[in-house]
């Protein structure tokens, strides 16, 4: 395979097009230098992309400072600059012009094409690499992109004290499919529990004792004998007591979190997924948290799903409103290729699906739990083409 001592690369909001042609070790250079505008360094993205290249690839990384992202003067000297310096054989430098504005790709295009320098293009969705100069497509393969690289690409890493998961215990996928097969059957049991675990938590957070309220409702007896065979909490009358807080938040909606994680994970061609990733915004100095219920990542990007199992009434449809508000807002995390999913238990509001369909948010209720994986797999089938 074709590759560079030197990649020269223009940094953007869309950090995975320069990442990836560095993270293969077949197609890796030696030394990487980042051309960043004012804005790039500021927002923290040339920082991070720097710190991933270095960390992850063991590449050597140089920013140039560019003042102006519409300056193609400015980007023509500074790169006209830099190559009279390097005075490296021309065969061995080239431009990544995938990133950068339109007029920045071009001012960088030109001066390297007229130096005599080569470039190419890189297509996240299959990992080709377009040698302009050459007219020859190479196919890389690189290692598989991990989420907290990704997440930190763009901005926003991991929290150090978060240890996000990637499997689940196996008894508990059994139960998971048991109550994604009949919502009819177990939702309103559910609703009652769930009820009676967040009444209890809220006079005391860390309890793991509750009292069933309505210990007679349909189907109650069968769920908690569910839970009880994988030895998740015990019964005594109309009290339940939980093995630990784990098996009390698995059981107050957690379980469907991780039926839905483990449906996912079978999907071929996924890079990473985890589960409850909790995320910081670290642009601008900002220090707000977020988590994300799963994320996972196929063909260079990402897909972040909020799996819920209330009941979203009359009284609580605000809560459903909510949760699409934040989808919205977890859309800028990953670029522009990002795709979120509402994934509910409970049969959603017209109106409610109305506003995710006009927001591009996938909907995934109750009906759609039994067949779960082939309808995620089509979903990102269509959005890959």
């Amino acid at each position: 395979m074709h590759k560079y001592n030197t990649h020269v690369c223009i940094v953007s909001d869309q950090p995975i097009p320069n990442y990836i042609p560095v993270l293969d070790k077949d197609f890796r250079p030696q030394e990487v230098i980042l051309l960043a505008t004012e804005k790039m360094q500021q927002n923290g993205k040339a920082a991070a992309l720097a710190k991933t290249m270095k960390e992850r690839c063991g590449a050597k990384v140089h920013t140039i400072a560019i003042a102006g992202e519409y300056d193609m003067q400015e980007m023509e000297d500074k790169v006209l600059t830099q190559l009279l310096e390097w005075g490296e054989d021309k065969e061995q430098i080239a431009l990544n012009l995938t990133g950068g504005t339109k007029l920045m790709a071009i001012a960088a295009y030109t001066t390297f094409r007229d130096a005599g320098y080569p470039t190419f293009y890189f297509t996240a969705t299959s990992n080709e690499v377009l040698l302009l100069d050459k007219n020859e497509r190479i196919t890389l393969q690189p290692a598989q992109i991990r989420l907290e690289d990704y997440l930190q690409l763009h901005g926003y890493p991991v929290s150090s004290a978060n240890n996000i998961a990637r499997s689940v215990p196996p008894g508990r996928q059994k139960i998971g499919e048991t109550l994604a097969i009949a919502p009819e059957r177990f939702a309103d049991a559910l609703t009652v529990l769930n009820g009676d675990i967040s009444a209890a938590i809220e006079t005391n957070p860390n309890t793991l004792d509750i009292l069933l309220r309505k210990p007679t409702v349909k189907n109650l007896d069968a769920l908690l004998n569910l839970f009880a065979r994988e030895n998740l909490l015990t019964r005594s009358g109309n009290r339940i007591r939980f093995a630990d807080k784990d098996a009390r938040t698995y059981i107050n909606g957690g379980w469907l979190e991780e039926y839905v994680f483990s449906e996912i994970k079978k999907i071929a061609g996924i890079q990473d997924i985890a589960l409850n990733v909790e995320i910081q915004n670290a642009q601008k100095g900002i220090t707000q948290n977020n988590e994300l219920d799963i994320a996972f990542l196929h063909h260079n990007a990402l897909y972040v799903l909020e799996c819920k199992t209330k009941n979203y009434n009359n009284k609580s449809e605000g809560q459903a409103q909510n949760e699409l508000y934040k989808l919205e807002t977890l859309k800028k995390l990953g670029g522009l290729r990002t795709q979120t999913a509402f994934v509910s238990y409970r049969a959603l509001k017209a109106h409610v699906r109305d506003r995710a369909k006009g927001a591009d948010i996938k909907i995934l209720e109750n009906k759609d739990l039994a067949g779960l994986r082939k309808t995620i797999e089509n979903w990102i089938t269509a959005k890959n083409r």
